[in-house]
């Protein structure tokens, strides 16, 4: 009986710490970012362009006004900016895995690879860009079909979905 419970609880051990490091090998689509440093920027853009209108109802200077409209479309231009680059990744961005500790990315159509671990409880992301970089990251959700990961110092969100065309 307790040999049984011991091979029993050596195959769980053995299925939770490899299951992780054999999922994330995968190619994974972007499918999205969760970001209070960038919702927070949104925000505030927001408010200050509301502001900037009600400064130039009340405006008569014509100067002042073309400042105020200037300043307005250079933020309405970063806001546009940084919608179109979260749209770009979501229909470009991919990472891939690789069972031999590399990864290839392509984020905002730029293209990098490096290596990359994990620790042995499968929770955290370590890697080493094509320049040295190195950065570690949070392992939220890694299934067959998702994988979310977070960065510790800000809690931002990465999430990916399995690119079906690419299943290893």
């Amino acid at each position: 009986m307790f040999l049984a419970a011991l091979v029993v609880a050596i195959s769980f051990l053995a299925a939770c710490s490899g299951g992780s490091k054999d999922q994330i090998v995968h190619k994974w689509k972007f499918s999205g970012m969760q970001s209070p440093q960038m919702d927070r920027m949104m925000a505030e853009t927001d408010a200050k362009c509301m502001a900037m209108d009600d400064s130039m109802k009340n405006c008569t200077d014509t100067t002042k006004m073309k400042d105020f409209k200037s300043q307005k479309e250079m933020m309405e231009s970063q806001k546009t900016m940084m919608t179109s680059m979260m749209d770009k990744m979501k229909a470009e961005g991919w990472i891939e895995f690789t069972k031999e500790g590399k990864y290839k990315q392509n984020m905002s159509g730029t293209e990098d690879e490096g290596t990359y671990s994990m620790d042995e409880a499968g929770k955290m992301l370590m890697t080493t860009d094509s320049k040295g970089k190195t950065d570690t990251l949070n392992i939220d959700e890694l299934t067959a079909s998702a994988m979310t990961l977070s960065t510790p110092k800000d809690s931002t969100k990465i999430m990916f979905t399995a690119d079906a065309g690419e299943a290893k």
